[in-house]
């Protein structure tokens, strides 16, 4: 497997295999009921063979990225939107790798087609296959997303309950989410006086966002999508259609809305502070226009707000908010301070928020058009390290800005090694469920697939600059 596009196949392959035994599926699914793979995932040695076979897939995934990446920063011009569409194919009708959430979104849509109001209830209000892979943590919880997927969920529900379909129609939105970053990365690369294909590669290859984004069918792929499209309109300057766009980012998830401290840049590239809050104050209106628009006519309305701390249930290590609250609280527990341990947690969440919106706000005012991109980046790094819940693919969220905004050779490492880390480990996120041994047996196979290919990083340069042209 010399090639890097068969490589990446054949890995791509191995994983959609593999997650017919590590993935949780309902029971009532044809995944269940599957001669070979339906024994294997029945029990802990099967499941343990499905999980070796899906990090040996994702290392070939990794390894084909790595070397078409020296070729790409080498200046050889290479296929590289072929290549995500072959890595992406065999993913696209298999179950959902590393996490249950499309399951949960399949289940949102159903409580909206049945009349009732996903963020007053959780799936738990309703029975039979379509809450049958709901992860229990989430069955009472109400919808923490925006309007716009529980809209579409609720409308392909009217045309069927079955959960598997409806988690292929929401990996249709994955698929549109990165169809629109394809687009829009190689325009924000050229204005940003960065080469286009080694942005491309950077990103729409980078199997990190294959695999969660189309694999894990993630609508966090979609709000990206829209963000990255509003940033490219703005550069041409259609600033208003950013703006709306920028509220449909919203209105899939809230942290899309952060572009518009790039469209205010644009709007006003060389102006103070006065009047650069005026345009931002003017985009953002534009944009909580469509935001409330959307909810609106959808029928769904923005009662999801009141729901955005829902996600904050998981104390996730990736935030920096949560292992310091965590940290605090252990402490004043083992002094004897119980009720101050109960609230460490949340105090510390606050103040990290307070902070992340603080950097916002001085990003927000002080960003220069030259370094938009790099300042929606950080903004969205800030609210998943600062904020009360972090996942492993919540790191998509700043990589098209920090990947055009001139990245040298030590921020190329840093974004290639957080993929291909967290490539290597996604299944390390729910598949085990809770066996010791076989986590500490998977763990060492990570960790040696993730330093072999770590290794090769010493070889990537930073990224070309080229002449500035037109997005």
């Amino acid at each position: 497997m010399r090639s890097p596009m068969v490589r990446g196949v054949v890995g791509s392959v191995v994983v959609a295999l593999a997650s017919l035994v590590t993935s949780v599926v309902p029971a009532s699914s044809w995944v269940a009921a599957l001669p070979i793979t339906g024994d294997l995932r029945q029990s802990l040695p099967g499941r343990m063979v499905g999980l070796t076979f899906m990090v040996a897939g994702l290392g070939l995934m990794a390894w084909a990225w790595l070397t078409v990446g020296k070729r790409v920063i080498a200046g050889e011009r290479l296929p590289l939107l072929r290549m995500t569409a072959c890595w992406s194919a065999p993913l696209l009708l298999a179950p959902p790798l590393f996490s249950r959430d499309a399951w949960s979104y399949a289940a949102q849509g159903a409580l909206v087609a049945e009349g009732y109001n996903p963020y007053d209830v959780g799936p738990g209000v309703l029975s039979g296959h379509i809450i049958e892979a709901v992860d229990p943590m989430w069955m009472q919880t109400p919808a923490p997303y925006g309007p716009l997927p529980l809209a579409y969920g609720g409308l392909v529900a009217h045309l069927t309950m079955d959960p598997y379909v409806l988690m292929l129609a929401h990996r249709l939105l994955a698929v549109l989410g990165i169809v629109l970053i394809a687009w829009a990365v190689p325009r924000l690369a050229s204005a940003c006086r960065v080469d286009p294909a080694f942005a491309t590669w950077l990103v729409v290859l980078n199997p990190m966002l294959i695999t969660h984004g189309i694999g894990a069918a993630h609508n966090d792929v979609l709000m990206l999508g829209l963000a990255s499209s509003a940033f490219a309109l703005a550069l041409t300057g259609r600033w208003g259609t950013a703006a709306v766009v920028a509220g449909v980012a919203a209105a899939v998830k809230l942290p899309g809305g952060l572009v518009v401290i790039a469209i205010a840049a644009v709007m006003s590239p060389l102006a103070g502070r006065v009047l650069r809050f005026a345009s931002l104050v003017i985009a953002g209106a534009v944009s909580v226009l469509t935001l409330v628009t959307i909810g609106a006519l959808t029928g769904v309305g923005s009662g999801w707000l009141g729901a955005l701390d829902v996600p904050g249930l998981v104390r996730s290590p990736f935030s920096i908010a949560n292992l310091i609250g965590m940290a605090a609280s252990g402490v004043l527990g083992w002094l004897g301070e119980d009720t101050a341990a109960a609230q460490a947690l949340q105090i510390v969440r606050l103040v990290g928020m307070v902070a992340a919106l603080g950097l916002i706000a001085w990003l927000s005012l002080r960003s220069s058009i030259h370094y938009a991109a790099r300042a929606v980046g950080v903004a969205l790094l800030a609210v998943v390290v600062l904020g009360p819940s972090a996942h492993d693919w919540y790191f998509l969220w700043c990589l098209p800005f920090l990947a055009v905004a001139r990245p040298g050779r030590r921020l190329t490492t840093i974004i290639t090694a957080v993929s291909l880390i967290f490539t290597i480990a996604a299944p390390l996120n729910s598949s085990l469920r809770g066996a010791t041994i076989p986590i500490l047996t998977t763990t060492a196979l990570v960790i040696a697939m993730a330093l072999t290919l770590l290794s090769h990083l010493r070889t990537l340069q930073p990224a070309r600059k080229v002449p500035v042209t037109a997005a």
